[in-house]
């Protein structure tokens, strides 16, 4: 990684309120569709930004335009103090080796065991032995509870496993900032709770700074009244006050809120109700 990238990385590890994510007003569209226009929002070290809004606003592209895979019309986009927008593919490069990236699909190779696919973006980076890599691949796995599957296929992995699997991969270069893409999507109520049993885990152990874009309220929800208690190995609740998850909705092409989970459930405008109902 490139001594600024570093540094900047070094930066917000140290500095609890620092903001890590933003977007100052940026316009996003495809030739003459405008997805969403002048989309502003923040989120500091810690924190988590659920993104909602109905199919085909623009959530999934808000975490491409984090990864800097695409260009807003304008506007700035600045992950760990870089402008994104303007950033050379090289650097860009680097700057994702802090940025973990959960996909709704999984986007496990096929044909690699599961240690294989955890390890696999480690290896390609070539910077840790062989030893170093295999005591991270099996920490990351035991941290979403999958250490007994090492040498599993996907296809032999439950679809809420493979989903696991994939947040370990995403957690294998210890990124600063984790991109959760409808994680619960097409998954049971059950197998969904376990996930954000460890998306929770994750936050409050690891102290990870989060964009979670989901189509289900309750994942949202959740996030922002539970947290892990390490003592007793489970959810408990969270005072509302300490909660660190806020909520950001899309609609009509703008942002129609961001705010905190009571904010949102207290608010009267006609679409927020509709959308919430």
């Amino acid at each position: 990684m490139s001594s600024t990238v570093s540094s900047i990385a070094s930066q917000s590890r140290e500095a609890g309120g620092q903001v890590v994510l933003e977007f100052e007003r940026v316009t996003m569209a495809f030739g003459t569709r405008v997805l969403f226009r002048d989309v502003s929002f923040q989120v500091q070290r810690g924190a988590t930004k659920v993104l909602l809004g109905e199919a085909a606003t623009g959530k999934t592209t808000i975490l491409k335009l984090v990864l800097g895979l695409l260009r807003p019309v304008s506007g700035r986009v600045r992950v760990l103090g870089h402008d994104v927008t303007r950033m050379p593919e090289r650097e860009l490069f680097e700057l994702r080796r802090s940025i973990g990236m959960a996909f709704q699909e999984s986007a496990l190779f096929s044909s690699l065991s599961v240690r294989e696919n955890v390890a696999y973006r480690l290896e390609e980076e070539g910077k840790l032995g062989e030893g170093e890599i295999e005591q991270r691949v099996r920490r990351c796995l035991d941290e979403v509870e999958l250490g007994d599957v090492l040498d599993k296929l996907p296809a032999d992995l439950s679809g809420g496993m493979q989903h696991r699997v994939s947040i370990a991969r995403a957690l294998a270069t210890e990124p600063e900032i984790m991109l959760y893409d409808s994680p619960t999507g097409g998954l049971d109520p059950v197998t969904s709770a376990k996930i954000m049993q460890t998306i929770i885990q994750l936050r409050d152990l690891r102290r990870v700074t989060a964009l979670l874009v989901t189509h289900r309220l309750q994942d949202g929800y959740l996030l922002a009244s539970q947290r892990w208690d390490e003592q007793q190995k489970r959810l408990v609740a969270m005072d509302p006050r300490q909660s660190r998850t806020t909520f950001l909705l899309l609609c009509e092409g703008r942002v129609c809120f961001d705010g905190t989970a009571e904010e949102l459930l207290r608010r009267q405008d006609p679409y927020l109700r509709r959308y919430l109902a």
